[in-house]
């Protein structure tokens, strides 16, 4: 095979080449075992009469009862592989383009009416093996009565429904066919109840895993309850730390807002340029009285409200008393917040 062909196949192309490959390896090896331990291990085969309509051991029956199996009865045609005959259906070969060979038997399918003389027919096909230009197909057609009459003589589904390939040792596989016609039905009840056991299997595992994220929730939640008590004494000692700095910073900021040195820093400060103060009284109380001197047009009230403080009162001395440094003034403060 072309090593392009390789590459360009799809994953059920190789899937069905590997299978095909792993199929002759195993025959290969099956031939070294000696005939009577391989006889053992072999699928019972069954042979189709469509004159009689029944099964039979021997392809070769020449009409004796020794071998005969009617309606499959002795003969359990669910464990056996039944081989029709050579005349019960049409099997011709045709070649079709490249493609993948699970798209075989679609195309094959909407070509049945070409392919297959007889309308009607239940159509199956294998695929060979690959030939320049496409896929060499083997094509099998079981007319419609033929195929309801060996289905009426199958008790139930055999493992397969083999038409022989002339000048090959495959053969079409014509039981999902069948099937698909509605003709044998063992094979759906298989599928659903086993269909009903994945089911199964799908809710026993969802439940399984809710049962166990319920229970790994449950043990969060009891590891929770058991550290309740230590988080909330920790929640209680940082809140208490948390107000104990609230307090300590007002009560730093307020011993700094009564520093005598910073106030007198403040008003001195907020005093307009050549302005200056002769005496400062303060107590520590709300009050703080001032007296100095500053210039004729200096307003000495405005730019104290301005810097924050609150006056109270506030004059002017006497004109005459004005000197060289100045015109007196004389201020009755008020801390604001006190």
């Amino acid at each position: 095979m072309a090593g392009n062909g390789i590459l360009d196949a799809d994953m059920a192309t190789l899937g069905a080449w590997f299978a095909r490959g792993w199929g002759w390896w195993v025959d290969e090896l099956r031939a070294l075992v000696p005939a009577r331990l391989r006889r053992g291990a072999r699928r019972r085969a069954l042979y189709w009469d469509a004159a009689a309509g029944c099964l039979r051991h021997d392809p070769a029956w020449d009409g004796g009862a020794i071998n005969q199996v009617t309606h499959g009865v002795a003969a359990d045609p669910a464990s056996a592989e039944v081989i029709l005959p050579a005349g019960a259906c049409l099997v011709r070969e045709v070649t079709v383009p490249p493609m993948a060979l699970r798209d075989v038997p679609r195309m094959v399918a909407l070509d049945a009416d070409r392919l297959m003389p007889v309308p009607g027919t239940i159509v199956a096909c294998t695929v060979l093996g690959a030939v320049p230009g496409g896929l060499r197909v083997a094509v099998a057609g079981l007319p419609r009565a033929a195929a309801e009459a060996l289905a009426g003589a199958l008790d139930g589904a055999p493992a397969a429904l083999l038409a022989p390939v002339p000048g090959h040792a495959a053969a079409v596989d014509l039981l999902p066919a069948l099937r698909a016609a509605g003709l044998l039905g063992g094979a759906r009840g298989s599928a659903a109840r086993w269909w009903a056991v994945v089911a199964f299997l799908f809710v026993l595992n969802a439940g399984l895993l809710v049962w166990r994220d319920a229970a790994e929730t449950d043990a969060m939640q009891a590891i929770v309850d058991q550290q309740a008590s230590a988080v909330n004494t920790a929640r209680a000692i940082t809140a208490r730390a948390r107000r104990a700095d609230a307090l300590a910073g007002a009560v730093a900021a307020a011993r700094a807002r009564a520093e005598p040195l910073a106030v007198l820093a403040r008003i001195d400060a907020a005093l307009p340029p050549g302005a200056w103060l002769q005496r400062f009284a303060w107590d520590g109380g709300a009050e703080i009285r001032l007296a100095g001197y500053r210039p004729a047009q200096a307003d000495v009230a405005g730019a104290l409200r301005r810097a924050g403080f609150g006056v109270a009162r506030y004059g002017d001395g006497d004109a005459t008393g004005a000197s060289p440094l100045g015109q007196p003034f004389e201020a009755t403060l008020r801390m604001k917040g006190q």
